[in-house]
């Protein structure tokens, strides 16, 4: 298509990337976000995509982004999908990320200079969010930010050079190695972001916005009970 230039940044961008392995679930992510979040841009980007897939993805999406990608690293690529999106607000949602209300609120959260991300209870040992904590463990399959920030900008050049298992641990261990950053971090309520594994251990929410079926296990429930 033509090149579209842009004088100003749009304003806000739900964002989504994914390769072959779980393009299947681009469709449901799709309908879900349009259906409670009509107004927003959807921006897609093709991360090791199928011919029929991109196909889909360039004509369901406002901005589409492609990347030349080595087999495997798809999801080291979600900060820089986030800066490269020409919106002044990104929202990632995860493809594995079941939209069950209005999400548009997510972007009062970031700013300037903070990225929004809700806390990994699962990974802290916790079934609820702590009043403080010393070493908080990121969510990064919703994350939302305002502008370009300097967190974004590292991350996205640490994931680049990661051998890290995926985006979310490379977040850990930044703010691990510099704790200072967590105060570029803004918490977003965990009902952003409702992991499985919740659901799972019992503990639920009426007012849960997301639910994020993560792995192999939530994939194959997406697959099996929730795609039409």
């Amino acid at each position: 298509g033509p090149v579209r230039w842009f004088k100003k940044k749009m304003n806000k961008t739900f964002a989504v990337g994914t390769d072959r392995n779980h393009e299947d679930l681009l469709p449901w992510w799709y309908y879900n976000i349009k259906k409670y979040s009509p107004k927003p841009h959807i921006t897609i980007a093709d991360l090791g995509m199928s011919p029929r897939m991109r196909e889909w993805s360039q004509e369901h999406s406002d901005t589409f982004l492609e990347y030349d990608i080595n087999e495997g690293r798809a999801w080291f690529y979600k900060p820089q999908v986030m800066l490269d999106a020409p919106y002044e607000y990104v929202c990632w949602v995860d493809s594995d990320c079941e939209v069950m209300k209005p999400i548009d609120d997510v972007f009062n959260y970031p700013t300037d200079t903070q990225i929004a991300l809700s806390l990994d209870i699962i990974r802290m040992g916790l079934n609820e969010v702590p009043q403080t904590t010393s070493t908080p463990v990121w969510a990064t399959g919703v994350n939302c930010s305002k502008g370009k920030s300097d967190i974004l900008k590292y991350w996205a050049f640490r994931c680049h050079h990661s051998d890290n298992r995926g985006d979310q641990e490379e977040l850990l261990q930044m703010v691990r190695e510099a704790p200072s950053l967590n105060s570029q971090i803004v918490q977003l309520p965990l009902i952003y972001q409702w992991l499985r594994i919740s659901l799972a251990n019992g503990y639920d929410n009426p007012n849960k916005k997301i639910v994020h079926w993560t792995g192999p296990t939530g994939k194959n429930h997406i697959r099996t009970n929730l795609m039409p």
